[in-house]
């Protein structure tokens, strides 16, 4: 797994320390079967100036990329289930990947 902070990301002292927590959890959920993840976490503000975290999950076949507002960071468990799910779609990413290249070889 590859992980990149922001700048922004990294200013923001307890965020970034949730950020680090958020990315621990997903290192956590990545079997090594998933193969190489690349993670990149960025800070903006949402239309109400109140911060929000984007996780962008990449690897070869596709990237996938979820926000997050601060209290989804700050409950381990609702981020957990958050990223599981943006985690599940990048592998339905690669599986479409996989079956569109599956469907051209048999042309």
């Amino acid at each position: 797994m590859s992980v990149i902070y922001s700048d922004k990301a990294m200013q923001w002292g307890e965020g970034f320390v949730l950020l680090q927590e958020a990315t621990s959890h997903l290192e956590e959920l990545l079997e090594p079967s998933v193969g190489q993840v690349n993670v990149e976490w960025d800070r903006a503000e949402n239309a109400k100036g109140q911060p929000v975290y984007t996780l962008r999950l990449s690897d070869g076949a596709g990237s996938v990329s979820g926000s997050f507002a601060l209290d989804e960071l700050k409950s381990p468990s609702h981020m957990r289930v958050l990223l599981v799910r943006l985690l599940g779609r990048l592998l339905q990413v690669r599986s479409h990947k996989l079956l569109r290249e599956m469907a051209e070889s048999r042309d």
